[in-house]
């Protein structure tokens, strides 16, 4: 994580969750994530807002026509267009990991990572989460990925330890 993924996605929880804001945080992280999504499915999309040749009133207009058919906030677009004003659109799935990060830490929680070589049932991983939470004496919250190259087992790392 770079220090400008840890800042974008505290702005957002900071903005997001004061008093006076008139979006949740899990609505504007859905939309976001939307967007995400179609920016990872379509590789071109992200080009065209990366695009140094386009003008950025040219950008803003393909923006405004997504944000549209997405039927997405205002502040979200608005997020979004400063992330593309700033060539930095390709960070916004790892500002939306960063922010669940922050929100576990402002309950009092960790994140962490499983890893496996096959899928694991969900009572399998809600049983590991359970005895990882008891090991830290606080909640935590797993990310599961697959690595097939582990020959046997399971990696769990929490707060910089790997288990």
């Amino acid at each position: 994580m770079t220090k400008a993924v840890r800042l974008y996605a505290q702005v957002l929880v900071d903005v997001l969750t004061a008093p006076h804001s008139k979006n949740s945080l899990d609505s504007v992280t859905r939309e976001l994530t939307e967007f995400a999504k179609l920016t990872t499915e379509s590789p071109m999309m992200l080009k065209v807002f990366d695009n140094p040749v386009l003008a950025d009133d040219e950008k803003q207009k393909a923006l405004k026509t997504f944000s549209q058919k997405l039927d997405i906030s205002q502040l979200s677009e608005k997020f979004i267009s400063m992330l593309i004003k700033r060539n930095r659109l390709g960070i916004l799935e790892d500002v939306l990991k960063e922010v669940e990060v922050i929100q576990m830490e402002k309950s009092g929680g960790l994140m962490g990572e499983l890893v496996s070589a096959t899928p694991l049932d969900a009572a399998t991983v809600a049983g590991i989460t359970q005895a990882v939470s008891k090991k830290m004496n606080k909640p935590v919250r797993l990310k599961e990925k697959l690595d097939p190259s582990l020959i046997a087992g399971l990696r769990v790392t929490v707060g910089g330890k790997t288990y």
